[in-house]
């Protein structure tokens, strides 16, 4: 009998130190503890890296192929294992700075990046938004999937459903929440993943910076085996301390789930609005 479609992925939720060669020592060792769990994907958080906002914004934009990228193709090639980067500021082409995630191959190859399309607050006066959603089919773990970085999965469903229509199977979304909106991230992912019938996963970091505490509380939402309607959504989370959340998500299921909502939805084109 065939196996089910699945795939084992792992959230890196560390503790953010104010030394940077502290951090880069401490995810080598998160991610290496991921690969004794079996994962396939390796998702890090937007934030594992620290910025000292007191030099100014700009100090932390790095140039194409920085510190952070080259530690992430160093951990992707000595681990052999899949990454998906978190968030990188850097300049562009054309002297634009963005908001990236890329995604490596177990060799170190960077396979695609995704720009952030929702910048948040002081992302706004330095870096330059996104404008392209890339869906990526990975042919050696046979799934496609896209990175939405925390505000693109947050401010609207509109990032998530055109995911949905363009195969997505799983949606992973490196994020960076503070305390006080942890309730509010909780709500979004969930809505996001029950009305587009999806798994996601959302990973953040813990630390405290200009009096704001980060929590972690990294998540990862997919579905129970069993009725489609109701459907049972399953919301696994982890603690507030530093951990890895490793998983493995049947895909299956939840590919079918997906399909037959989609199967139920008016097109919103056919509607006529009275006013």
């Amino acid at each position: 009998m065939k196996p089910p479609k699945e795939i084992t992925i792992s959230l890196i939720q560390p503790f953010v130190d104010q030394d940077n060669s502290k951090n880069f020592q401490k995810m080598e060792m998160l991610i290496g503890s991921a690969i004794k769990d079996g994962a396939k994907i390796i998702c890090l958080p937007e934030r594992w890296f620290f910025l000292d906002f007191s030099k100014g914004l700009n100090e932390y934009i790095q140039p194409i192929q920085g510190i952070q990228y080259q530690y992430v193709k160093k951990w992707s090639k000595m681990f052999q294992t899949s990454i998906i980067s978190g968030g990188i500021w850097e300049h562009h082409e054309n002297t634009k700075q963005s908001f990236v995630s890329s995604y490596y191959f177990k060799n170190g190859e960077e396979i695609f990046r995704q720009d952030k399309i929702h910048l948040y607050g002081a992302e706004k006066s330095i870096l330059t938004p996104g404008s392209e959603l890339v869906c990526f089919y990975d042919s050696e773990f046979d799934v496609t999937f896209c990175i939405l970085i925390c505000f693109d999965l947050h401010i609207s469903s509109s990032l998530s459903s055109m995911a949905v229509k363009n195969n997505c199977e799983i949606i992973f979304s490196p994020t960076l929440i503070r305390n006080d909106g942890e309730n509010n991230w909780k709500t979004y992912v969930q809505a996001r993943s029950l009305e587009n019938r999806i798994p996601i996963v959302s990973c953040n970091s813990i630390f405290n910076q200009l009096g704001r505490d980060f929590c972690g509380k990294s998540k990862i939402i997919h579905f129970n085996q069993g009725l489609s309607s109701p459907v049972t959504l399953v919301s696994e989370e982890a603690s507030t301390s530093e951990e890895v959340l490793t998983r493995t998500i049947n895909l299956e299921f939840c590919n079918k789930l997906r399909i037959d909502r989609m199967k139920d939805i008016v097109d919103p084109n056919s509607i006529l609005v009275i006013k």
